[in-house]
């Protein structure tokens, strides 16, 4: 990614560099949800509670979003006390500002894809998730080079774009789970039932 950012010169490379510091304190909020989401699952289906899995990944989504959102909105707010903490010249801390603009979406995405994919590690699904990240990264370098002539606001919808992707998988994949063990308990439990 950084390559790519290089085609637009010296000084997006270092806006780059700084605002993609900056987001790692929000990222890793997000990965602190994902870890309690990964416990609280594995705890829960541990001890025999297998339908709260889709209430515990409710609320890592609703969570995670929260968090994205707070992110997504602060950081922007605070870019120049950022750029200025980093030492970033005028150039720099203006389109260091303006990436983090333009991340608003990917840290809402990111947050809910993460905090998603708690739910996963916890329950045994992490070869999915592994697979959906690795398609996510892979699409994003793509977008970000078909993308790069927008300059930063490019490289941030290509990673919107691939966020959003990752986001849509990991759902998708935890719906038709969540739905699989309701028709699974829903089919046990009706041949459970002595027939009058």
């Amino acid at each position: 990614m950084v390559a790519i950012v290089a085609r637009l010169g010296v000084a997006s490379v270092a806006a780059y560099g700084i605002a993609t510091k900056a987001t790692y304190v929000a990222t890793m909020a997000f990965y602190a949800i994902r870890q309690a989401a990964a416990i609280h699952t594995a705890t829960r289906l541990g001890a025999g509670h297998d339908t709260e899995r889709a209430a515990i990944g409710r609320q890592a989504v609703l969570t995670g979003g929260a968090i994205g959102l707070a992110a997504a909105l602060t950081l922007p707010a605070t870019a120049p006390y950022l750029m200025a903490a980093f030492g970033a010249g005028p150039v720099v801390a203006a389109q260091a500002a303006e990436f983090l603009r333009c991340l608003a979406g990917y840290l809402v995405l990111l947050a809910c894809y993460i905090a998603l994919g708690g739910v996963f590690q916890g329950s045994g699904g992490s070869p999915a998730l592994a697979r959906v990240t690795v398609v996510g990264t892979a699409v994003q370098l793509p977008f970000a080079y078909a993308l790069s002539g927008l300059g930063l606001a490019g490289i941030a919808l290509a990673l919107t774009l691939s966020a959003g992707l990752q986001c849509a998988a990991v759902l998708g994949l935890f719906v038709c789970r969540c739905h699989q063990l309701s028709s699974r308990s829903l089919a046990g439990s009706g041949a459970s039932v002595p027939s009058s």
